[in-house]
């Protein structure tokens, strides 16, 4: 099958690979659309795979085409996204249903073989069947909608809540969606007018200009991993506010002492978000995700900005980083 593969740094080649065969438990599924995420640049331009080659791509969905032994034949045909993150079930955390945080995980795209491919395995429990009119490319954003999901599920009776979004990649442009949907009054984070009309096309009004303005809101998300992002959001939260850190940083994160005393004098709550919670007895945000992006496919859709083939290899990052035009979210389509 043709795949994707990072070969060394900076190397992304399209080449013809030998399909993994493991149907016990598992399903074949023939990738529709995955999704390139920003940690896939840390590992494509910084040394930031864990091995070499390796097949990137952990957003994906598609069509199950093939059934282990052990599988209901009922799943072929059937449409799915896939959650993931493979737990090992055994630790402390996977007993309490608490896959994210598990402690001897695998992962599809980065500690394993990913779904920048034709086809890829899948244990069945990893699958979310999705409707059959719902398009896979929409589908392929549903593992950062899950995190988004996540995201908002920690703000507290969020209707008319003040949300501050640090941020406009697609995490952050998806927990607005789903905040602004779920009442809260959203205003997003500017450097400068590069993606104000497009976030005014997504029905958003509320803008600061980093460093220009003094503003206060209940809950600020930072959604960059970058050390002025997080000054900003401890700078604009109101006192006894609360400050949500989902960008995975790309170094050192430090706080003048007077942005760190603020957090102890305003006694705000921060917390932080990793991946999303799946299959688990109380929630499941993939459930809300699938739900929400099938909902809302005429917005969420506009996200998709960039679209690629296999064939493309480094050229689709390259374009990805380097277009003067606005990229939000680049996807590889398998016709």
């Amino acid at each position: 099958m043709k795949a994707c593969v990072l070969k060394e740094n900076k190397v992304v080649e399209c080449e013809e690979i030998a399909m993994v065969q493991n149907f016990e438990n598992h399903v074949l599924i023939k990738v529709k659309a995955c999704g390139i995420c920003s940690s896939d640049f840390n590992r494509v331009y910084r040394n930031g795979a864990y091995f070499y080659p390796i097949v990137l791509g952990h957003e994906f969905s598609g069509e199950i085409v093939e059934c282990g032994n052990r599988v209901n034949n009922d799943l072929l045909g059937k449409k799915a996204a896939v959650f993931p993150l493979l737990p090992c079930f055994e630790c402390e955390f996977c007993l309490q249903k608490m896959y994210a945080q598990c402690k001897n995980y695998n992962y599809f795209g980065s500690r394993k073989y990913g779904a920048m491919a034709e086809y890829v395995t899948v244990p069945v429990w990893n699958i979310k069947v999705i409707p059959d009119d719902m398009d896979c490319t929409v589908a392929a954003l549903a593992e950062p909608c899950a995190v988004a999901v996540h995201t908002v599920d920690k703000i507290d009776n969020l209707n008319n809540k003040t949300v501050c979004v640090s941020g406009s990649g697609t995490i952050g442009i998806l927990i607005g969606l789903i905040a602004k949907i779920g009442g809260a009054e959203v205003s997003f984070i500017l450097r400068n007018d590069k993606k104000l009309d497009f976030l005014k096309s997504l029905g958003f009004k509320n803008f600061v200009y980093e460093g220009t303005e003094s503003k206060s809101f209940d809950t600020l998300i930072e959604c960059v991993g970058a050390n002025s992002s997080l000054e900003n959001c401890v700078k604009y939260v109101k006192s006894k506010g609360q400050i949500i850190l989902v960008g995975n940083p790309n170094g050192d994160m430090t706080l003048e002492k007077k942005l760190y005393w603020k957090i102890l004098r305003s006694e705000l709550n921060v917390c932080g978000v990793w991946n999303s919670s799946y299959k688990n007895s109380e929630t499941d945000d993939w459930d809300k995700a699938i739900d929400f992006l099938y909902k809302n496919s005429s917005i969420v859709s506009k996200l998709i900005t960039n679209k690629f083939k296999l064939e493309d290899g480094i050229k689709a990052f390259d374009e990805m980083v380097n277009s003067d035009k606005l990229c939000i979210k680049g996807v590889f389509i398998n016709e």
